[in-house]
C-alpha cells in the first residue's frame, strides 16, 4: 500500500471557521441618459425603453440594456422597412413618418425621419371599467 492510501481524508481536515464577508451592493451608477430632458419628458408620459437609431439602423443611444436593445432592433427595423416598402409601392409619392404597434405588453411607437429613427415601448394603460349597474 502506498503511503497516501493508508491516510484517510477525515484526518487531515481542518475545521476552520471562516466567515463569509457581506458584499454590499453598489449604488447605482448615474447613466448617460439621467437628467436628459428629452428622455425625462417621455418617462413621464409612461415610456418604459427610449432607442435612438441612425438612418441606417444602428443604435445611437437607447435607455434599456444592451441585449433588450439589439432584440428591438433586430425584430423592429426589418419591419419598418417593409412598412415603408408597402407605403412606397402603394403611392410612390408618399413616405411613411410614424408607426405604433399595440400588444399585450405594451405599445412600441416608431418614428422614421431623415437621419434618424426613434423607437419608444410604453407601458399599456389599463382603462377603469365603470360597470353600469
Amino acid at each position: 500500500m502506498s503511503k497516501s492510501s493508508r491516510i484517510s481524508t477525515g484526518d487531515n481536515v481542518r475545521k476552520t471557521t471562516t466567515t463569509v464577508p457581506v458584499v454590499k451592493k453598489a449604488p447605482p451608477r448615474s447613466r448617460s441618459y439621467d437628467g436628459d430632458a428629452f428622455v425625462n419628458m417621455f418617462v413621464r408620459r409612461g415610456a418604459k425603453d427610449i432607442i435612438i437609431l441612425d438612418s441606417h439602423g444602428v443604435p445611437l443611444r437607447s435607455t434599456c440594456s444592451q441585449r433588450r436593445t439589439f432584440l428591438f432592433v433586430s425584430n423592429l427595423k426589418p419591419l419598418l422597412f417593409m412598412a415603408r416598402n408597402v407605403v412606397r409601392d402603394l403611392d410612390p409619392s408618399n413616405d411613411i413618418t410614424f408607426m405604433r404597434i399595440r400588444s399585450n405588453m405594451g405599445e412600441i411607437h416608431m418614428t422614421l425621419g431623415s437621419d434618424f429613427i426613434l423607437i419608444i415601448v410604453q407601458k399599456l394603460r389599463r382603462l377603469r371599467s365603470s360597470s353600469m349597474t
